[in-house]
């Protein structure tokens, strides 16, 4: 008997091997984009017929070394007739008539120190840069990647056993102009050209390489106007560029206005036309000011926006002269002129829950299981509601209340309010909610949280900006579970019941049933003492100092308080003018639109 088992594990374990055997000569025969087996310097040694230019290359720079190495690395790999094409190019006839360093600078370009699949291209500049400490862009032509708008990726992720290799039909050379000199060299720019030169900016955007730069500076974005565009705006010349903008006469003074016009075209860091709609703001040179970026099907827009109401048309980037790589940046076009913005500060009264982009995300159920990201017909929403640990978040479709029917209670101001689950010791409750508010024009502003009171709400701290430079954290704790009668006044009748309220920070912002607007729409709020009588409030959370004009976040963190689901009811958020000596009106209404000023 223990023969026979002794036989049959003999039998079995030949049949395994066998199977194995088998296998491995079946995963050979399939292995057509695979070589984990060999490093990348193997991998071009293995496949003479395509790549032994670019081994003998590698060995004549002293690089086979490192990239036969352990590492992580991704070559775009030249092969014989792309090599070939360039010796020829520059006027070489063998690999043998470069020096040693000029192949070295050529590996340099070719290699970056990660591993970059093709799941990472886009139309824009792969974002890590390459060993020469440049970037290289991707595009898509013909349904082909193409690397720097010339060499076609004919090979794609061979993955070896230190990184991955990607086949291209024409050698890579790094940009040999700067900005500075591409805007120079092109007649279309002779305007634009002279006004960085008599601003100091051509100094700016001038590079050679060896030259010693701030990296924050060492890649640059500029959006040029050509002259046709100014000629638009009657500027035939430089002189009528200078007698348009220059306030001073002194173009160099950062005082300028010209000065500041070029500055504002300016941008620090590389950016392509995908990074500029990602980024939805460019910050620019010149000091505090920003362009706001938008996508509008195909075309990018810059500084189209809407504000205070009124639709501001922009101007849009050609994207035929765009992405111009330079050995120090990227250029770009715009077809129509744009300059800063001058705007005043205003009120803004932000609605939270009528937010469109709110209204978007949080219309339906949210899918708590590891979703990260809120997401509108298919694209995410950056920034606009950020939760600390959305994987625990517990509200749906309820997070958004919107009231068809009027409430005297509590209404609504516009109907709706968002209504959040916020805690700060529970794990199944979010610690804080963030919000991208509407453009705020820099400078200083009350800030007032507007909420219907709940008795099982959390306490809540505001902080304008988390995690940024300007990050303020306001004074003054939000107690959700209070009514107006925190502010000490008890009879909300009383004629001076407003300013005894606005002396402790806080206020009335919905309209009482004493009120009618011009439309002869009354209040809805009782105003005497009563249980509804001061169950809207608006608390004062501090001033803050708003240093650039742009969309903002803020945050609110519970610090203390209930922790019961949905129990955190948001209506407003206003932002007023610190200056500003009206700070009570105008109030609101259930019904959209309908607006109470104060009483003459």
């Amino acid at each position: 008997m223990k023969r026979n088992l002794k036989k049959q594990w003999k039998i079995g374990v030949t049949f395994l091997l066998s199977l194995c055997v088998l296998w491995a000569c079946q995963k050979e025969m399939f292995r057509e984009t695979t070589t984990d087996e060999v490093n990348i310097t193997g991998y071009l040694d293995l496949h003479p017929d395509t790549y032994s230019l670019l081994s003998e290359i590698l060995v004549r720079s002293k690089t086979a070394g490192y990239l036969g190495a352990y590492g992580t690395y991704t070559l775009f790999a030249p092969d014989n007739n792309a090599i070939q094409a360039w010796i020829k190019s520059k006027g070489k006839n063998t690999i043998a008539d470069f020096s040693d360093d000029e192949l070295l600078n050529l590996v340099k370009y070719h290699v970056i120190r990660d591993t970059v699949g093709s799941t990472r291209f886009t139309d824009g500049k792969i974002k890590t840069p390459t060993l020469f400490g440049e970037f290289l862009y991707t595009d898509v032509s013909s349904q082909s990647f193409r690397i720097n708008r010339s060499a076609h990726i004919t090979r794609m992720n061979v993955l070896c056993g230190n990184g991955l290799v990607h086949g291209i039909d024409q050698v890579l050379t790094p940009p040999t102009q700067s900005l500075a000199e591409v805007i120079e060299n092109d007649n279309r720019y002779s305007i634009f050209s002279q006004a960085l030169k008599e601003t100091g900016f051509y100094d700016t955007l001038y590079f050679e390489r060896g030259m010693e730069v701030p990296v924050e500076k060492r890649f640059q974005t500029v959006i040029v106007e050509s002259d046709s565009v100014l000629k638009t705006q009657g500027i035939q010349s430089f002189a009528d560029l200078k007698a348009e903008y220059s306030h001073t006469g002194d173009p160099k003074n950062p005082k300028d206005s010209l000065w500041l016009y070029m500055a504002y075209h300016i941008s620090n860091d590389g950016k392509f036309l995908e990074d500029i709609v990602a980024m939805s703001t460019i910050y620019t040179l010149a000091p505090k000011e920003i362009i706001s970026t938008k996508r509008d099907g195909i075309r990018i827009l810059l500084n189209e926006d809407e504000f205070n109401g009124v639709f501001e048309p922009g101007a849009e980037l050609n994207r035929n002269k765009s992405d111009v790589m330079a050995s120090n940046g990227v250029l770009h076009e715009s077809l129509q002129s744009f300059k800063i913005k001058v705007r005043k500060q205003v009120p803004v009264y932000f609605d939270a829950a009528t937010s469109p982009e709110l209204k978007v995300a949080l219309g339906g159920a949210f899918g708590v299981n590891g979703t990260k990201a809120l997401v509108s017909n298919g694209q995410p929403i950056a920034n606009s509601l950020g939760f600390e640990k959305l994987d625990v978040l517990t509200i749906e479709s309820n997070a958004y209340d919107y009231w068809g029917t009027l409430e005297t209670k509590r209404p609504r101001a516009n109907g709706d309010i968002l209504n959040l689950s916020v805690c700060s010791n529970n794990a199944n409750r979010v610690k804080y909610v963030e919000l991208k508010t509407p453009y705020l024009v820099k400078g200083r502003y009350k800030v007032w949280v507007c909420f219907l009171q709940n008795g099982n709400a959390p306490e809540v701290q505001a902080i304008f900006n988390p995690g940024k430079e300007d990050e303020q954290v306001l004074p003054n704790i939000i107690f959700f579970n209070q009514t107006l009668s925190a502010s000490g006044v008890s009879d909300m009748g009383n004629a001076n019941a407003d300013n005894l309220m606005l002396a402790q920070g806080y206020k009335r912002y919905m309209a009482t049933s004493g009120d009618y607007n011009a439309n002869g729409v009354a209040g809805g709020i009782k105003p005497k003492t009563g249980n509804d009588a001061g169950l809207n409030v608006g608390r004062l959370a501090g001033t803050i100092e708003v240093e650039t004009t742009d969309r903002h976040t803020i945050r609110f963190l519970a610090v203390g308080g209930k922790c019961s689901s949905n129990s955190m009811w948001l209506d407003m958020i206003q932002f007023i003018p610190a200056d500003d000596l009206e700070q009570i009106y105008p109030r609101f209404h259930q019904i959209p639109g309908e607006l109470f000023y104060r009483p003459q």
